[in-house]
């Protein structure tokens, strides 16, 4: 019996160390881990790479410069407003494909 009580400890404590080192949640990406698979999924150009950083550079810094935690609104809110300007920037049939991105992460979800 004790050995299956330390068995069973040894392995709680062993999924609680593993679920800590992998940060216990989903992490954000950076900006130029976002604007490089945006790159190969959409094909960017160079122009439209810094146009989109830009974008997510400035979320970022407004992020940063807040020190409440914004509502599921405002985010949402935000989201939209950033998701209308990189799609500005993208050809058609680039949008098309970024408009079939999203719907995947959606159904991953």
């Amino acid at each position: 019996m004790k050995k299956i009580i330390v068995l069973a400890l040894a392995v709680l404590l062993g999924a609680g160390t593993m679920s800590a080192q992998r940060g216990g949640g989903r992490q954000r990406m950076s900006v130029e881990n976002r604007v490089a698979q945006m790159t190969k999924e959409l094909d960017l150009t160079a122009d439209q790479q810094k146009k989109i950083t830009a974008i997510y550079t400035e979320l970022e810094s407004k992020r940063k410069e807040k020190s409440e935690r914004p509502t599921r609104e405002q985010m949402r809110a935000e989201f939209e407003k950033i998701d209308k300007q990189v799609t500005a920037v993208l050809t058609k049939s680039q949008q098309k494909k970024y408009e079939e991105m999203k719907q995947a992460r959606q159904n991953r979800r």
